[in-house]
């Protein structure tokens, strides 16, 4: 078996709660489901599942908890959700 190494990741707490919470109840650990990640994307050679986005609604709540949090700039927030590049005039 080859040397083993680290890796360190930073992710919100409400993620890590949620993922902690799913893979418990999966029998599994963070750091068992972030191996079997990686050694399924090096099987595979590709992310091993669909990568999808969120519905709108979905991702207007995010940037809001984001602007609400004072991790968003107002403005860029703002042009966001009106769609327009901040200056009153569509994109």
């Amino acid at each position: 078996m080859a040397a083993s190494g680290t890796i360190q990741i930073k992710i919100d707490r409400e993620t890590r709660k949620a993922a902690e919470s799913l893979f418990d109840a999966l029998g599994l650990d963070i750091t068992t489901a972030i191996r079997l990640f990686l050694k399924q994307a090096v099987n595979q050679q590709r992310i091993p599942f669909e990568i999808v986005t969120p519905p709108p609604s979905a991702m207007v709540s995010q940037m809001n908890a984001l602007a609400a949090a004072g991790k968003m700039n107002r403005d860029m927030d703002d042009a966001l959700l009106a769609g327009t590049n901040g200056e009153g005039t569509e994109d």
